[in-house]
């Protein structure tokens, strides 16, 4: 498989609603190994470099059962599907029983062939690994026990809070699995990581799972990092593992030779740690949060990093644990938002349904999608969008922050965002107003950024805008702009 590009694309599907959409008419469902090659070497084309099959391993029947008596969880799907009946709630699939492909979806050697096809198109697999956890029915549960955290039952006989009683055994009780700051998952059971036998079962199972696909996205990562994970347990745990088990992981894989990109999903700011232990990218949720509180100060600071540490990132619009993007930006501010996520470095990360503007999230338990209206502006916007960043000046070019002035009696220019990328004679220039009010401001254009050129030509082909202006002006005085509330400029310069 080829390396990937710099600043690489990818595109998150939830496999269960998107294979029963796919499937309408069509009474026996499809599988995996039915969708047609058109379908992948569309999304090729549309510029994306890694495919996140979300929730292919096979879903636990107590996680099914738990989430169909869970009331809040019931009505939500009530209230998101007409015609919902208690069929439609699968379980998570973030409650593995076993890593292997849940049988709706295909078998073991159809995913192997899976990966194969996509290869061949220059597709990346990505598969889910979910390190912290597994489902409350496991094979482990029964086997090994002592891989879980554990508790007696309380004088009562019943088992402490956020704690279930195994069926054959009275005397114990298993820990849910948890994020520190929120009630634990009940429909999961919590791996002991100051075991070196549980750690040693879940590095093998990494490393089993790396097989079929070309990279893992790791659900909450940094849960089982040592500090973390010994203040989340503290009460139930007395010592440290000897070893990060990241650090673990990615020595086992170099010792089998064998290259799985890991992606993970993490949070508190820890990002950095993530990358710095040896994972290829990792979230940033704060990317997010600021777009979406609208901060520009603080999302310049943000994008003052070195280039080379946010081309591991991976920043995102939304995803199936966020709201839909259109739901929170609303059409003022989605199009300004879209060109600056689309045109920082990292990994760029859009999710199924983005480009039709769907706005409602999904429980990943819901097994079907209900229909919504298809937003043709934002849709016919998204293929101009991917079109454009989908040239290789986004992806080998240089990226570089620029400066911004105003007047005494007028800094609205701190309201802009500006940014150019330049590969060879292939130039472009961004500019986002990213404030609720107009704002005018002076580009600072770099020295020589403009060479060979008497006239600058700047082509906007996102909005069919062309103007022409002074090389050297703009390169002596600066580029004015003037931009309504929310809007952009997405130049091309000839």
């Amino acid at each position: 498989m080829k390396p990937l590009r710099k600043n690489p694309h990818i595109y998150e599907i939830n496999l269960m609603t998107w294979l029963n959409r796919l499937s309408a008419g069509d009474k026996k469902g499809l599988m995996l190994k039915d969708v047609p090659d058109r379908v992948w070497s569309d999304l090729r084309e549309k510029g994306f470099d890694l495919i996140w099959l979300m929730g292919i391993w096979q879903r636990s029947a107590d996680a099914i059962h738990r989430a169909r008596r869970h009331p809040y969880l019931v009505n939500t799907c009530r209230s998101i599907l007409d015609d919902f009946n208690l069929d439609d709630i699968t379980g998570s699939p973030y409650a593995i029983v076993s890593y292997t492909p849940d049988p709706v979806f295909e078998t073991i050697e159809d995913l192997i062939a899976l990966k194969e096809r996509l290869e061949d198109m220059g597709l990346y697999l990505i598969l889910d690994f979910v390190p912290n956890h597994t489902a409350c029915d496991h094979a482990w549960i029964s086997k090994h026990p002592e891989y879980y955290i554990q508790a007696s039952p309380l004088k009562s006989g019943k088992c402490p809070r956020g704690f279930f009683r195994l069926l054959d055994n009275n005397s114990l009780c298993i820990a849910h699995g948890k994020d520190p700051n929120f009630h634990p998952w009940t429909d999961t059971a919590q791996i002991d990581y100051t075991n070196p036998k549980a750690i040693e079962a879940m590095l093998e199972t990494l490393v089993h799972v790396s097989q079929y696909c070309h990279g893992l996205r790791c659900d909450m990562a940094m849960l089982v990092l040592s500090n973390v994970f010994r203040k989340t347990w503290r009460r139930r745990v007395t010592c440290d593992a000897s070893r990060e088990f990241w650090g673990l992981a990615i020595e086992r894989l170099g010792s089998l030779n064998r290259r799985c990109l890991l992606l993970a999903e993490v949070y508190w700011d820890m990002e950095k740690d993530m990358i710095d232990m040896g994972l290829d990218y990792a979230y940033d949720k704060t990317f997010y949060d600021l777009l979406v509180k609208g901060d520009v100060r603080d999302l310049k600071a943000h994008l003052a990093a070195p280039v080379e540490y946010q081309q591991r990132l991976i920043r995102f619009l939304e995803n199936h644990d966020e709201p839909r993007a259109l739901a929170v930006f609303g059409h003022e501010k989605i199009y300004s938002a879209m060109v600056i996520h689309a045109t920082v470095p990292a990994m760029r990360f859009w999710h199924e349904g983005q480009f039709d503007g769907s706005r409602i999230k999904m429980p990943v338990q819901l097994r079907r999608r209900p229909d919504e209206p298809i937003d043709r502006e934002l849709t016919a916007f998204s293929e101009r969008l991917l079109l454009e960043v989908n040239q290789p000046v986004f992806h080998q070019g240089a990226w570089r922050m620029l400066k911004t002035h105003g007047w005494s009696d007028n800094q609205s220019h701190k309201d802009l965002l500006a940014w150019t990328w330049s590969d060879g004679e292939e130039r472009r220039l961004i500019v986002v107003n990213y404030r609720p009010h107009s704002s005018q401001g002076v580009i600072t254009i770099p020295a020589k950024w403009l060479w060979g050129s008497e006239e600058a030509r700047l082509v906007d082909p996102l909005k069919g805008e062309l103007y022409l202006r002074s090389a050297k002006r703009m390169e002596d005085e600066g580029l004015y702009v003037d931009l309504k509330p929310w809007d952009f400029h997405f130049f091309g310069i000839g």
